[in-house]
């Protein structure tokens, strides 16, 4: 919990002097004299202001600082008047910013920690408000109103440059925290965002959501195995220690959409809330490490100083294939045993058979008419040298291979092929082709055209 600090009066960052130079808190300390010559007055609206030694007055109080002379007042616009821009920081908050114990204490939003589901999840905290209706929108637009009261904190202490005094007037209430986090340990910048950072490789960090802020550096768009995402980051300014190795650390917001993280712009400033994690792994990490913080909401970031410089992205990679399932490849079963028993043919190893009918053309009944014999040039009763060296198998035997034929196939046998005197003869194998031999032919049009005409038959 926050300790509150001694009041030594407003800190005023940069003033004049009598010359009209600018100095800021450092030249206090200057050994022997600081180079600046009195009066001094603001550098923003020229109130009369006086300087303070560290430990001068308090002997918790290291820094030096500028403070307004009493009975003083700053000017209706100055910069440098805290009382009356914190006074404009909790008007304009929308009930975000509220004034307590001598603080300005941020009311930050409930935030669905990582790897939980469910709104049985979500980290208890001020109720943000709710509507008709789910609540869903009043919800956000209030959480968006703290995340832009939490950038209006950081310019304005930006303006104090850091200064502690003024730091010290600020602190946050964050669900599942205490209700008064001093705002350093809450909200860190490129200068301090090591130590979160170091925390979480120790192991030491509070489960809380944190705030981050800094400059944009890089902008860019990333394609990977689960579609693209959007980035914006920085280096920050110290190392983090892993393992006994300093190595850099870079800060990252990253999104699914472009737009809620402002990719499409690498200048200005970016602030992040939520609960921030490190990639890789502290076991994991080689060459360098990264805080990053995925953004599930819009309201979680806030963008500011940006110019009117853009860049557009290319169209995102597409997406690989799926590979097939393996039942889609498998090769269709083969018919079974009995099929390619009553379908195979002796005959079918040495000639070429007829090709299957066309499923679009259906089987005639009539068995086709019988080829006519050519007329025979030779008598019988004197054969040629052709038919001796040729001579045509009995018919005893063409009856008995037929009606063996018939038998294994239970359907008539082809009429026998009469004997042409007037061809060559033909080679008992046919040639070897000189193309690749055609894939082996199924026989299940065969099976089915067996079976349709042994069920004609009965």
């Amino acid at each position: 919990m926050a300790k509150p600090k001694k009041k030594q009066g407003v800190r005023i960052p940069y003033v004049k002097d009598a010359r009209g130079d600018k100095y800021d808190r450092s030249a206090i300390d200057v050994k022997p004299h600081p180079p600046y010559l009195k009066p001094l007055k603001c550098w923003e609206c020229g109130v009369d202001v006086h300087d303070r030694h560290g430990n001068a007055d308090d002997p918790d109080s290291t820094s030096s600082h500028y403070a307004k002379n009493p009975g003083k007042n700053h000017g209706p616009h100055c910069a440098y008047d805290l009382e009356r821009r914190g006074k404009e920081l909790v008007d304009s908050s929308g009930s975000t910013v509220v004034r307590k114990a001598g603080q300005w204490r941020l009311i930050c939003p409930p935030l669905r920690r990582p790897g939980t589901r469910g709104a049985g999840k979500t980290v208890p905290g001020p109720a943000a408000g709710s509507a008709s209706g789910t609540g869903k929108t009043k919800t956000s637009e209030q959480a968006g109103k703290a995340i832009a009261s939490a950038r209006r904190i950081v310019r304005l202490l930006e303006a104090f440059g850091q200064d502690p005094g003024a730091v010290a007037e600020f602190a946050a209430t964050v669900p599942g925290g205490p209700d008064n986090i001093a705002w350093p340990e809450f909200c860190r910048g490129r200068a301090d965002v090591h130590q979160l950072a170091q925390d979480l490789i120790d192991g030491t960090a509070d489960p809380i959501p944190h705030a981050v802020w800094g400059p944009v550096s890089t902008a860019d768009a990333v394609d990977g195995k689960a579609g693209r995402s959007y980035v914006v980051k920085y280096v920050a300014r110290h190392p983090v220690l892993v393992g006994g190795r300093r190595l850099p650390l870079q800060v990252t917001l990253r999104s699914t959409t472009a737009d809620w993280i402002g990719a499409a712009t690498r200048s200005g400033q970016f602030l992040g809330y939520g609960y921030w994690t490190l990639f890789p792994k502290p076991e994991d990490v080689r060459g360098r490490i990264e805080l990053q913080l995925w953004i599930k909401e819009p309201w979680q970031v806030a963008r500011w100083d940006t110019d009117s410089t853009t860049q557009t992205f290319p169209a995102p990679l597409p997406r690989p294939l799926p590979t097939p399932s393996p039942r889609n490849t498998q090769p269709e079963p083969s018919p079974p045993a009995e099929a390619e028993e009553l379908n195979s043919d002796p005959g079918d190893q040495l000639a070429d058979p007829a090709p299957p009918m066309s499923p679009e053309q259906p089987e005639s009944t009539t068995p086709p008419a019988p080829l006519q014999p050519a007329p025979e040039a030779v008598p019988p009763s004197a054969p040629s040298g052709l038919e001796e060296a040729n001579p045509s198998p009995p018919a005893a035997a063409d009856a008995a291979q037929d009606a063996t034929a018939a038998d294994v196939r239970d359907e008539p046998a082809d009429p026998p092929t009469p004997t042409v005197t007037a061809v060559p003869p033909m080679p008992s194998r046919p040639p070897r082709p000189t193309s690749p031999p055609p894939p082996p032919r199924r026989r299940w049009p065969r099976l089915t055209s067996w079976l349709g005409r042994r069920r004609k038959r009965r």
